[in-house]
């Protein structure tokens, strides 16, 4: 079966999503909608039979699709997803979730309300060597988990920087910024409660905006968690940090540490032991630079009954409820417990 799909925001991760649903087979796109005319054109030279335009209600109406992929800015995921399960569409939301609690809360009652698919797409635990390292550490091969790690740091100045022809206006809007700790430590925080696979208790955090002048709020942040189990966690998120060399210094989106054993940069290290390599198990997930190779397919698969849901609404709002708390502690001075879900 192919899924009539309208994409909501044509930027670069709605057309490629589009792409893989469509060299898939099971998606049929036929919606475009985004207000940016540049980015409204660049998905129409991709799939020129789509109906067109900036009238989001309008197009839904039109359209009439079986999914929608919500795929622009990150403050309006929550009107445009619940937008679309009151049409009876399924839904694929581009990380993250939403910018609030709040309005995570509203998704997964209207999920909830409708009983159609929802699906948060994070794609970093679908990419090598995240995915089996969190795997491996799941299936015990590190032991009790102690303390676990994550970074995001990244160069944004390309999105950033009018001059750039990477330049994403939304993301330096001076009412809605976007958050880099919802936008880009969602990724490490995601893989990292994958791994745990147990809820945060306790939140603290600070912040600060020294790195990158062109966006309009905090561009460095240092979160530290406690889970229920008393593991400990710590993430770093920075989108001002020049060049790229941190890919090969950092522990990147995720290390493990054990009573048993490390893993770290794909690698699984005991004491007395030879470190083992882990095997890629991650096939073509890697697209455009994230995992929406498998992600997608795994939506598709949900919608066809082949699977269940790997990240249902739920999930992704534990990770908006985490940076909630970590954003509320670093204004408050003290630590924070995240809202449940």
């Amino acid at each position: 079966m192919a899924y009539s799909t309208l994409i909501c925001g044509s930027g670069g991760a709605g057309r490629l999503v589009a792409e893989v649903m469509s060299k898939d087979g099971r998606g049929h796109i036929a919606g475009l909608f985004d207000p940016v005319p540049d980015q409204l054109e660049k998905a129409q030279a991709a799939f020129p039979e789509a109906e067109a335009g900036n009238d989001y209600e309008r197009l839904l109406d039109k359209v009439n699709p079986d999914v929608v992929v919500i795929a622009g800015p990150d403050h309006l995921h929550a009107d445009q997803a619940i937008a679309a399960m009151d049409h009876g569409c399924n839904v694929l939301i581009e990380k993250p979730l939403a910018t609030t609690s709040a309005d995570a809360q509203r998704i997964v009652e209207a999920h909830e309300r409708t009983g159609l698919h929802v699906m948060t797409d994070h794609t970093v635990r679908y990419i090598y060597p995240w995915r089996d390292m969190a795997i491996a550490a799941r299936a015990g091969e590190v032991g009790r988990v102690f303390f676990i790690q994550g970074e995001y740091i990244h160069d944004l100045w390309t999105h950033y920087s009018p001059d750039s022809p990477s330049y994403t206006p939304w993301r330096i809007d001076s009412k809605n910024p976007q958050n880099i700790l919802l936008g880009g430590g969602c990724h490490p925080i995601d893989i990292m409660l994958w791994t745990m696979d147990s809820p945060v208790k306790e939140v603290f955090a600070y912040s600060s905006h020294l790195s990158a002048p062109e966006f309009p709020s905090d561009d460095c942040y240092i979160v530290v968690m406690r889970f229920e189990n008393d593991a400990l966690g710590k993430v770093f998120v920075t989108s001002g940090c020049s060049g790229n060399q941190w890919t090969d210094s950092g522990c990147g989106f995720l290390s493990v540490h054990g009573t048993n054993g490390t893993l770290y940069k794909g690698e699984l290290s005991r004491r007395h032991e030879e470190t083992i390599t882990l095997e890629d198990s991650s096939g073509d997930a890697v697209v455009g630079g994230h995992g929406w190779g498998s992600s997608v397919t795994d939506f598709l698969d949900t919608l066809d009954g082949k699977i269940e849901n790997p990240i249902p609404p739920r999930v992704g709002a534990r990770i908006v409820a985490v940076c909630e708390a970590a954003m509320n502690s670093n204004t408050t001075g003290q630590p924070q417990k995240p809202v449940a879900f």
